[in-house]
């Protein structure tokens, strides 16, 4: 049983990616325009950076091609391969009831007692609140 070699590019097909590739750059139509250095330049940052964005886009193109003749699928998924759970789910809000008022003397009482221990509570909570600060 003998394995197969890896599919290779070939000199033209590497020149062609290469040539298309620095024409999209800096060709007749490219993104940039190519001018001679002179002795005032002096952006060597900036070119430094762009010869590196240039050399990173040219490799890009040549592993992204040879991937392509080997069968692989190259870069990230351009969508998720699952379906996430959601992390939430909408409900609707829940319908208050209205609250009967009270009708008879002994309701009315009632309520105002538990209003009366309930500010008792509130004042008391508070107070202690105020000593310890």
């Amino acid at each position: 049983m003998s394995i197969a070699p890896a599919p290779v590019l070939r000199d033209e097909q590497i020149f062609e990616l290469l040539h298309d590739k620095l024409s999209a750059l800096v060709g007749e139509h490219g993104a940039w325009t190519m001018v001679a250095r002179s002795a005032e330049d002096t952006e060597v940052i900036f070119h430094g950076l762009k010869a590196r964005e240039i050399a990173t886009e040219l490799t890009e193109a040549i592993t992204t091609e040879q991937a392509t003749l080997r069968g692989e699928s190259t870069g990230e998924p351009t969508a998720l391969s699952w379906t996430p759970a959601p992390i939430t789910t909408w409900s609707e809000p829940a319908v208050a009831q209205p609250v009967p008022a009270p009708t008879s003397e002994a309701e009315v009482a009632e309520v105002a007692a538990a209003s009366a221990a309930w500010i008792d509570k509130a004042s008391a909570t508070l107070a202690s609140a105020r000593l310890v600060a």
